[in-house]
């Protein structure tokens, strides 16, 4: 449906009706605890902790790369319609960063399940919306700002090659931001417009803590959270692709091709090639050591 046809007078000009929405957030997002912000508070992330997040990350991704590319048929804004086709391919290229930076880990998505609070917040809720701006301020604003808050509290708790994948899509989440931005400042010009966006923006936060819960729920049932320092992981030479982002652990190796755990980077055959580009050993690069 398009926003134009729309009338009514505005409460606040849309620039400030963005900026005290942001604002309203922002403190709301304050009063939780470092434990809410950020999946458990200051204490580094375990292996199985961290891979249970990653999955869900990846998850996520391809969630948003199906319902923004949803939108597309039915946004006539056509500056907006320009940023959500770069959105849909910035998903997709998050969804492959991290299934291979899973893969690396030695981890996957096989058999993996999305939690029931997951499908209502991600699936149902944010696929849906009347109009180009409902859909894009619950997401792009609510739950793009959530996302680059989950991203900042965990940098310090997770390994340099995890950091590193991140630091690949963090300015993406940004644009999405950004784009949020434009959207309501160009468009919520009328006090329904502003009451619209006003409450799928919460109704978006409310979903998120539900979500969050229910990442918390998942990992005590399946044993994972520690409540002391966790095992992490050991911190081995990593060697990143320049071209797609695939980190070779050496303590991981990579089995598909032969290459058996423990095997340092310098020993692998000069005839083998990233297994996501097929790129060889040139277009690599030390991440840590």
């Amino acid at each position: 449906m398009s926003m134009l046809a729309e009338s009514g007078a505005p409460t606040l000009d849309s620039t400030q009706f963005y900026d005290q929405l942001v604002a309203d957030l922002t403190a709301r997002r304050d009063e939780l605890s470092e434990a809410e912000k950020s999946f458990g508070g200051y204490a580094p992330l375990g292996r199985e902790e961290l891979i249970e997040w990653l999955q869900f990350q990846c998850w996520y991704e391809r969630e948003a790369a199906g319902f923004v590319g949803s939108w597309l048929r039915d946004t006539p804004e056509s500056e907006v319609f320009i940023g959500l086709c770069r959105q849909v391919a910035d998903e997709g290229k998050h969804y492959k960063l991290l299934l291979s930076h899973l893969k690396s880990l030695g981890a996957s998505m096989d058999g993996w399940q999305p939690e029931p609070e997951w499908m209502a917040w991600v699936s149902e809720f944010y696929a849906a919306g009347d109009d180009t701006l409902e859909r894009v301020a619950a997401h792009n604003i609510t739950g793009e700002l959530g996302a680059m808050n989950a991203f900042e509290g965990l940098l310090p708790r997770i390994p340099v090659a995890t950091q590193q994948m991140l630091g690949k899509i963090i300015p993406d989440e940004k644009f999405h931001v950004s784009l949020g931005r434009m959207a309501v400042q160009r468009f919520a010009t009328t006090a329904d417009r502003q009451q619209r966006v006003t409450k799928r923006a919460w109704d978006a936060f409310e979903l998120e803590q539900k979500g969050r819960l229910a990442f918390e729920r998942r990992l005590r049932e399946k044993g994972v959270v520690t409540e002391a320092a966790p095992v992490m992981f050991e911190d081995k030479p990593q060697w990143v692709c320049q071209v797609c982002g695939w980190i070779y652990d050496e303590t991981v190796g990579d089995p598909e091709s032969g290459i058996a755990a423990g095997t340092r980077f310098e020993d692998i055959p000069d005839d083998w090639v990233c297994p996501e580009c097929l790129v060889t050993k040139d277009d690599f690069v030390l991440l840590s050591v």
